[in-house]
């Protein structure tokens, strides 16, 4: 860029006679028609280098960055958040909700830990005592391990489908819809967090790693590009 600017001061040193104007208009002329096909060929070169990166690999690295937040506000590890997001879509619940879901478990459970109150105390005054479950046991679980301890202890202690219900949305909203993978110590958990490991569905740390640094990349490309812009610009 030096050379360029180096020019336009050099093509726009004018003098006060005619003739030295004339030539300024002709320098000034030159560094536009200059900075068009400038500005053109960089236009072409990045949208031939854009085209090269697959919607594929952006998706992935969006995705990758989009389940580490999700799994940081689930309280869940990186790679078994993907593993119980996989298991939570069959029966119609996104990632996004599953998290909340996590979230809404472990908020409520540390209500009662803290304050003896909330939306627990029923769980914990009539169906903890009838079936071995205390409030203690819940500390330092992540959101689907306590969501899973509640489940199996509103199983043993055999209630109705509406008591149940009941229950289930007492802790968070739409967990009813886990039921199906959450009964029977979590079987259906279990099978479809492997199905989704086997099928090659769960990024790694070292996915995530890549993903991360490919974001950071593309983030400074652009801020590249638009400094680029700018440059031409002026």
């Amino acid at each position: 860029m030096a050379t360029f600017v180096e020019e336009l001061i050099a093509r726009l040193s004018l003098d006060t006679d005619e003739q030295s104007f004339k030539k300024g208009e002709d320098g000034i002329d030159d560094v536009t028609a200059a900075a068009v096909k400038m500005g053109a060929a960089i236009g072409a070169a990045f949208a031939a280098a854009q085209g090269a990166i697959t919607a594929m690999v952006v998706d992935y690295a969006t995705g990758a960055r989009e389940v580490e937040n999700l799994s940081r506000v689930a309280g869940v590890g990186f790679e078994q958040f993907q593993q119980y997001a996989a298991a939570a879509k069959s029966v119609g619940v996104e990632q996004d909700k599953l998290a909340d879901i996590f979230k809404d478990t472990n908020d409520k459970i540390g209500d009662f830990l803290q304050t003896g109150a909330g939306p627990m105390v029923d769980f914990f005054e009539q169906i903890g005592p009838k079936v071995g479950i205390t409030a203690e046991m819940f500390k330092d679980l992540s959101g689907k391990d306590a969501l899973q301890l509640y489940v199996d202890g509103l199983e043993k202690a055999n209630l109705s489908q509406n008591e149940m219900t009941f229950y289930m949305e007492a802790i968070a909203s739409d967990a009813t819809l886990l039921l199906p993978l959450l009964e029977k110590n979590g079987a259906g958990f279990n099978r479809m967090a492997q199905e989704a490991v086997d099928a090659g569905a769960v990024i790694s740390e070292s996915g995530k790693q890549s993903a991360k640094a490919m974001n950071e990349s593309w983030a400074m490309l652009s801020l590249w590009i638009t400094g680029i812009r700018n440059d031409i610009a002026e």
